[in-house]
């Protein structure tokens, strides 16, 4: 794995923290109660020297002890004969993503009608809940435990109409690189500008903070979210994609 790849996997982990971690010859294996892939994946970001099927069968067996699928997060630069491997003992390719940086310098934009908080409050939590429709009372409390583990400079923001939220995003700051994370609007008000206004909204919010790059991951099917963040500046520096074996 290039060097450009693997620092910007190491600043993913700090921005979207598990709950444990275990470290297996290079490859760190991430659990979070089965809460999203990218906590809950084996991610080969380090040099390694056990033997690829051998290795594979331990991280299976760590994983099914707690009762989770093993998922193998693959990126551009993960080794080719591994996926390979992967894909021989049964692993299909799901979401694959594209992570897309930014340079913000003679960037300009504009923060308007957000509120914005440096820390994490029952009214975004209550907001990103509804308009993610979660219910379950395992995965508010994971989600939950996994943002109070985030250690570095971190943004919240909404956008409030009538009194009710109807879009939500954050931001966690590390090294003068910012990302965007739980962007989402709710349904019936897409199309009318509140995922820029988002974005923008952080994203001068960061800058006064001294920020230089910005960087997001966006699944390569989202197309709205890609047009919007190829329109913002974004530019795309590599794709990854996660292995699921299909029991």
């Amino acid at each position: 794995m290039n060097e450009q790849i693997r620092f910007y996997e190491e600043l993913s982990f700090n921005s979207h923290p598990s709950l444990q971690t275990l470290y297996y010859d290079g490859w760190i294996l991430r659990f979070s109660n089965g809460y999203t892939n990218r906590a809950n994946s084996v991610n080969m970001i380090y040099p390694s020297t056990i033997d690829l099927q051998s290795k594979i069968a331990v991280c299976e067996e760590q994983y099914f002890k707690k009762h989770q699928p093993c998922v193998f997060k693959v990126t551009d630069g993960s080794d080719k004969q591994l996926d390979s491997l992967l894909e021989d003992r049964g692993y299909q390719v799901v979401t694959p993503t594209d992570l897309m940086i930014m340079d913000l310098t003679g960037k300009q934009f504009e923060s308007k009608n957000c509120i914005i908080t440096d820390q994490v409050d029952e009214e975004w939590l209550h907001s990103y809940f509804a308009l993610e429709h979660c219910t379950n009372v395992q995965t508010m409390d994971t989600a939950k435990q996994m943002l109070s583990m985030i250690q570095n400079r971190t943004l919240y923001c909404r956008i409030v109409e009538n009194g009710k939220s109807i879009a939500c995003a954050s931001a966690v700051i590390e090294r003068g690189y910012m990302t965007l994370v739980h962007v989402i609007v709710d349904e019936t008000y897409r199309g009318h500008g509140y995922g820029r206004q988002l974005c923008e909204s952080l994203l001068c919010e960061a800058m006064k903070l001294g920020v230089h790059t910005a960087y997001l991951q966006v699944l390569q099917n989202n197309q709205v979210a890609v047009n919007l963040y190829k329109k913002l500046g974004y530019k795309k520096i590599y794709s990854y994609w996660y292995r699921v074996r299909k029991e």
